[in-house]
């Protein structure tokens, strides 16, 4: 294999922290004690699930429009094309997410190499980073949705591909990292 024709390098340019307001983190534990009422009634126990709700800390895959110039204090902007501040501000409630849920992957590292190379509009690649409450995860091969909190791919050598979460709620954004 060529190595000047390896996977392209993906320099980080900025990471920002996202500020969540106290109704947000109330919101986020709220579902936790939620899976962990529902993970302590049922009969066959998912042990995760009891102790911490299955937190995970995955990512998601988006585009950022506003980190031109560095700013102070980083904030959310209000341009319709920057799809990273619209995410973060709605906390993934939209109605497409709504609808379908939030697929977020296990890798960093899958996200940046899905990625699209983006010149339109100055557009850069992104990076949510999540704290997940997954709760029970069920298998998409398995086809039964309707008793998990979660929807998981099992990938080779038994690990998480991705797991797509139906509740908003369960996703708290954590990270922002802006690539070149």
């Amino acid at each position: 294999m060529d190595p000047s024709k390896s996977k392209p390098s993906w320099k980080i340019k900025r990471v920002l922290k996202v500020k969540n307001s106290i109704e947000i983190l109330k919101r986020f534990e709220d579902y936790r004690e939620k899976v962990i009422k529902k993970a302590n009634q049922q009969h066959e126990r998912h042990p995760r699930s009891t102790i911490d709700g299955n937190e995970l800390l995955l990512f998601y895959g988006t585009t950022m429009a506003c980190c031109r110039k560095p700013k102070p204090v980083p904030e959310l902007c209000k341009d319709p094309s920057c799809r990273a501040c619209r995410i973060i501000h709605s906390r993934f409630d939209m109605e497409f997410t709504r609808k379908n849920g939030v697929r977020l992957s296990t890798s960093s590292e899958e996200v940046c190499d899905n990625m699209v190379s983006f010149k339109l509009k100055k557009l850069k690649r992104a990076v949510i980073v999540c704290r997940v409450i997954a709760g029970s995860i069920g298998n998409t091969i398995d086809g039964a949705r309707e008793d998990f909190d979660s929807i998981g791919r099992i990938g080779p050598h038994s690990n998480l591909e991705y797991l797509v979460v139906p509740n908003p709620s369960a996703i708290l954004p954590c990270f922002l990292i802006v690539f070149n």
